[in-house]
């Protein structure tokens, strides 16, 4: 106890040592943790589930941001008008941030469907609308894209087509 605090109570003088305690420097902590979050994310491949269960499907090549799956794909087959619907009132991972993905995600989504947890959660069967999955993506007023994943091609559907969705967040 220093000499100026001796008048004081046992509870004022821990509350004068709490506030005069010296600072911690939280930017420098901020930018360690940073640096530790970083450094994890390099280590996390295309296919691996995540701490909240989802999975890292690849890079958005429409944000350049890391996109992430729902653990199991929904197996659901919908018109476009449902899907965009779906996702927006999806909650899934305790998220509730999805959406149908763009062309161009849904061709990274099918590039990566065979790597690690991603492996099986993808209809492939090869009829109509077995392997076909929208895209947020339209290609007219009443048209808008649809990806098969047994062969990657991707085609230009009206919205009362069905196909499966497959929400994606980043």
């Amino acid at each position: 106890m220093s000499e100026r605090n001796k008048h004081l109570t046992e509870a004022q003088q821990k509350a004068a040592a709490f506030l005069t305690r010296p600072k911690p420097d939280f930017e420098a902590w901020r930018d360690a943790q940073a640096a530790v979050e970083a450094k994890a994310l390099e280590k996390i491949k295309v296919g691996d589930t995540m701490s909240d269960g989802t999975i890292y499907a690849g890079i958005s090549p429409d944000t350049n941001e890391r996109m992430y799956v729902a653990a199991k794909g929904e197996k659901i087959i919908m018109d476009f008008n449902e899907a965009a619907g779906y996702a927006a009132t999806l909650d899934a991972h305790d998220h509730k941030d999805w959406r149908v993905p763009t062309k161009e995600e849904l061709d990274v989504l099918f590039r990566n469907s065979e790597k690690g947890a991603l492996k099986g959660t993808f209809t492939k069967t090869v009829s109509y609308p077995g392997d076909y999955y929208w895209s947020s993506m339209r290609s007219s007023d009443s048209l808008s894209w649809q990806q098969a994943f047994s062969n990657g091609q991707q085609y230009s559907r009206h919205w009362s087509s069905l196909a499966f969705v497959r929400c994606v967040r980043s």
